[in-house]
């Protein structure tokens, strides 16, 4: 289930990535396209959902990959957000990446004394 999961994830990096390609190739029509932010939320929201199931059904959910898969969450949807014109849609870009930050501050291992 996980495995699903990333590769949900992998496919809205695909869909927030891949307008700016097809304008390097001057496609400007299809670039412009709203589907391309909708697959995004529905890829990235999807493909974080299963990560999380995956992570309740083995019993390894900490608040080390909570922080992750929210970080994840709200990156994609405040990227695919702004892309869609939504208004203040930035501030959820600057919860993932100091999200991102917490979680890279966060210790992994407890050391024992």
């Amino acid at each position: 289930m996980a495995k699903w999961g990333t590769y949900f994830i992998l496919g809205a990096l695909v869909a927030m990535v891949l307008p700016y390609i097809l304008l390097f190739f001057k496609a400007f029509e299809i670039s412009e396209n709203p589907m391309f932010p909708i697959l995004s939320l529905l890829f990235g929201g999807a493909g974080v959902v299963l990560h999380l199931f995956a992570a309740l059904k083995t019993n390894a959910l900490n608040s080390s990959s909570l922080i992750l898969l929210t970080s994840i969450l709200t990156i994609i949807f405040g990227f695919s957000l702004k892309t869609l014109g939504i208004p203040n849609a930035q501030y959820l870009l600057l919860i993932g990446t100091l999200l991102v930050a917490v979680w890279i501050m966060i210790p992994g291992t407890k050391k024992e004394e």
